[in-house]
């Protein structure tokens, strides 16, 4: 029996002292490749790069979905979306620079040594991976709107702010774009592909996830780099993707877990509602003091809610104005 025990206690030891390794040598690959990356600028000149592993045995693998390619596939739950083919301006298509950009994403993730998936509007049903990037282009009939905008899903992981972050600090440098920064939209937050609860084909719960508007194909400057300067654009896409997985450990997986709150109420009276945690950001309307909210993000003072049963309101609260969740009667 004794024997028997310690037999058991070693191969514990040993499981755990393999897993510590495989994940030390994959965070320090990572930060190799990031490394690299500084230093030479957007030269890689990698060979043979050493395996990365999404949790301890999968290697790392990113998803990248060109929107709107092959809508006509998509399965019967969206079926409602065949007809969704994306912006266009004159000859320029969304859906050809989404494919183009996508296509070179995959390739350059795969040179540096990360496993890609390229995906079609299609997704597999509860696509898991180390993260899942949807690329799309904007348009707009009305003047003074350019640039690009990215969102995460509704009620979004740590894992998924994270790689937000870091894709929104590097896209800019890179492309040379402005930022849309008020131009996040609710079908950007809602996006089919982050929603699991609601479709078959969406990506797993645990799957971090982002969706970038590149650019809009309606402005001629936009176009500029969206057609004829895409290196650009996957280069912004790949130092964020890297970054991210250079600081992502997978033994922490509650980051994985998207944000949960129970509803609540708004106790002030005509509380702002604004476009971003900055006071001094546009205001989209005033709650009125018992107005019903779901929160679903949070940063520090701020709250992000949806007005009950309306996901077209949403917006910025300073916390203090609302309930507090333990006497919220959820």
């Amino acid at each position: 029996m004794r024997t028997q025990r310690y037999i058991l206690g070693l191969l514990v030891v040993l499981l755990i002292s393999a897993g510590m390794v495989v994940w030390t040598g994959r965070a320090f690959s990572a930060r190799r490749l990031l490394t690299l990356y500084r230093t030479r600028g957007t030269e890689w000149e990698l060979s043979a790069p050493p395996p990365q592993y999404r949790g301890l045995t999968a290697p790392w693998r990113i998803g990248v979905q060109a929107g709107h390619w092959q809508v006509e596939a998509l399965p019967w739950e969206l079926s409602r979306l065949r007809t969704s083919t994306g912006a266009h301006y004159r000859d320029f298509r969304e859906v050809d620079v989404n494919l183009s950009v996508a296509t070179k994403l995959v390739a350059r993730l795969q040179e540096v040594g990360i496993e890609a998936d390229l995906l079609p509007a299609t997704v597999p049903p509860s696509y898991n991976a180390d993260a899942f990037i949807s690329i799309h282009a904007d348009g707009a009939n009305r003047p003074g709107v350019r640039g690009w905008k990215i969102s995460t899903p509704w009620r979004p992981s740590p894992a998924s702010k994270t790689l937000h972050g870091f894709i929104a600090d590097s896209y800019g440098r890179h492309t040379g774009l402005p930022q849309d920064r008020y131009g996040v939209t609710y079908n950007m937050r809602g996006y089919y592909a982050f929603s699991p609860h609601r479709f078959q084909h969406a990506i797993a719960h645990t799957t971090p996830a982002v969706i970038i508007e590149t650019g809009f194909v309606t402005v001629a400057a936009d176009r500029e780099v969206l057609f004829n300067q895409q290196g650009r654009i996957v280069e912004g896409i790949v130092e964020g993707v890297i970054r991210y997985l250079s600081r992502k450990n997978p033994l922490e997986w509650q980051k994985l877990l998207p944000q949960a709150s129970p509803a609540t109420t708004v106790t002030a009276r005509e509380v702002p509602l604004y476009v971003l945690p900055d006071r001094d950001s546009p205001v989209k309307e005033r709650l009125l003091q018992g107005t019903r909210v779901l929160p679903v993000d949070q940063e520090p003072g701020w709250t992000e809610v949806i007005v009950w049963r309306n996901y077209h309101r949403f917006g910025w609260i300073e916390t203090k104005a609302l309930q507090p969740p333990e006497s919220s009667g959820n």
